[in-house]
């Protein structure tokens, strides 16, 4: 059942949402809202805690070697847990076992991480390999490699499965188009949140991973309250009755032998896999940098600082393509609103690697500013990281979205699968691939700071083959639509 009482027109605009639908819109809110704190604070937290005790490398090899099996594992498993366990049942399991996790890393594994160092096993294996640094150091840390991928799983398992699965089962179509884009203000508030009490806490990390343990606590409850009410008066929270869709799952060879049969949908996976790879490409330079300044200035107290200033930054940019941006966007047509992301990311690319390169020349600027060109490339680099994944969420995705619109329904729906299957897992893995496996063992020298500008040249052709894909696409996208109204 849909509200089919109208909104007026500033109200349409400013808060779509009826007083009937508050008993939905504010624990959906919510829950949002204290997932993508979470979400936040983990992600911040992961990279601190390795860059601190270890080096910008070990965070490409676990990438490659832990999160990515890690996150099929998950996929696995939640595959057949969904055979045996409902909706309910789902999100309570897998939100303990993170409940459980992070909660044994707060009390045992963190406290006591100078005694459970593999000191012996990582120094015998580096001094047998020493171009793989990287990899034997996330072995010397291995509870802060184990926290590492169970805080990208968070984002995979609990952000983009659990949470959206709930809410697509439980709001109906027109309610949806008033809701989502609403919605991200939870996302949003949260990030900014995460980063304010990030920063506030800089001197004692200990206390924003007790918080983590608290939310989590905390969504378990709301989520239970909420969704114990949904079952029992599903009208009252205007939940309506759909004929459930079969999900199509294919192995990741199958989805290359999908693509490979229709290059409209193999042109989507390349804008997927390019975004994957120009960020994990671009953010090992930065963070290379973050490393450099952390070891000058000692402490968590300027890493915090940075990964905070990403959060805020990150929500209120965010808020601004929402409400000011994203529509007159979009507006301009597929190819345009496509082209935004990549070509931000270019921009971005230009700059950064202008400022590493001139650095030096930097040094009166700076110092002018009472700052010194590291701490400048750093900054700078985090505003365009920023930049670059603001204008993912806002407008990449929704455009990319758009582009499964004009197909027969089982293009969209396999293809979508066959897309995810490949643009996921190889759009994450491949830089990792490239810094591990090439550049830094045999250009490198085992260093991430010695690669940074056969980094540059590579993210220059991917965001090329990048922009060709796009104007491809956009000839065929047009194409499809035209002929649909020619025979319609």
């Amino acid at each position: 059942m849909e509200n089919n009482k109208k909104l007026g027109k500033i109200r349409s605009v400013i808060f779509p949402i009826h007083k009937s639908e508050l008993r939905k819109f504010i624990p959906l809110t919510s829950i949002f809202f204290m997932i993508s704190f979470n979400y936040a604070t983990l992600r911040n937290l992961k990279d601190m805690f390795l860059i601190a005790h270890s080096g910008p490398e070990v965070i490409y090899y676990l990438k490659l070697f832990g999160v990515t099996p890690m996150i099929i594992l998950f996929t696995i498993i939640y595959s057949k847990v969904s055979r045996v366990m409902d909706r309910d049942g789902r999100f309570n399991a897998f939100v303990l076992y993170f409940l459980a996790f992070f909660g044994l890393f707060y009390f045992f594994l963190l406290p006591n991480l100078d005694s459970l160092r593999q000191d012996i096993l990582a120094d015998s294996l580096n001094a047998r390999f020493p171009k793989m640094l990287g990899l034997w150091e996330a072995i010397r840390y291995w509870p802060l490699s184990l926290f590492y991928i169970n805080a990208e799983a968070w984002g995979t398992v609990v952000l983009s499965i659990l949470f959206w699965t709930f809410v697509n089962e439980t709001t109906g179509i027109e309610q949806a188009k008033r809701f989502y884009s609403f919605l991200s203000l939870g996302a949003s508030t949260g990030l900014i949140a995460a980063g304010v009490a990030l920063q506030r806490s800089k001197e004692n990390l200990d206390l924003m991973l007790g918080v983590i343990i608290g939310l989590a606590a905390i969504i378990l409850v709301v989520y239970n309250i909420f969704a114990r009410y949904i079952k029992r008066y599903p009208a009252l929270y205007q939940v309506e009755e759909r004929p459930k869709k079969k999900k199509v799952e294919i192995s990741f060879v199958e989805s290359l032998k999908f693509l490979a049969k229709s290059s409209y949908l193999a042109l989507i996976a390349i804008l997927v896999v390019s975004y994957g790879l120009v960020v994990s490409l671009f953010e090992s330079a930065w963070k290379t940098q973050v490393s450099n300044l952390n070891k000058i200035s000692g402490g968590n107290g300027i890493l915090a600082e940075i990964y905070g200033n990403q959060s805020i930054f990150g929500g209120i940019l965010s808020l601004i393509l929402v409400v000011f941006l994203s529509a007159p966007i979009m507006n301009r047509g597929w190819r345009f609103s496509a082209s935004v992301t990549p070509v931000v990311a270019f921009i971005a690319t230009i700059l950064f690697f202008s400022f590493l390169y001139f650095g030096d020349s930097l040094a009166h600027l700076a110092a002018s500013w009472s700052t010194t060109p590291l701490s400048m490339a750093v900054m700078f680099g985090l505003v365009n990281v920023v930049f670059i994944k603001s204008s993912k969420y806002i407008i990449f995705e929704p455009t990319k979205e758009r582009a499964y619109i004009p197909l027969d329904e089982e293009s969209k729906v396999r293809g979508k699968a066959a897309v995810d299957g490949v643009g996921s897992r190889l759009g994450k893995s491949l830089g990792s691939l490239i810094l591990t496996g090439i550049l830094i063992p045999f250009v490198g020298g085992g260093s991430l700071g010695r690669v940074q500008y056969y980094v540059f040249f590579i993210i220059c052709f991917v965001l090329m083959i990048w922009l060709i894909a796009i104007k491809n696409l956009s000839v065929k996208y047009h194409q499809i639509i035209r002929q649909k109204k020619q025979h319609s």
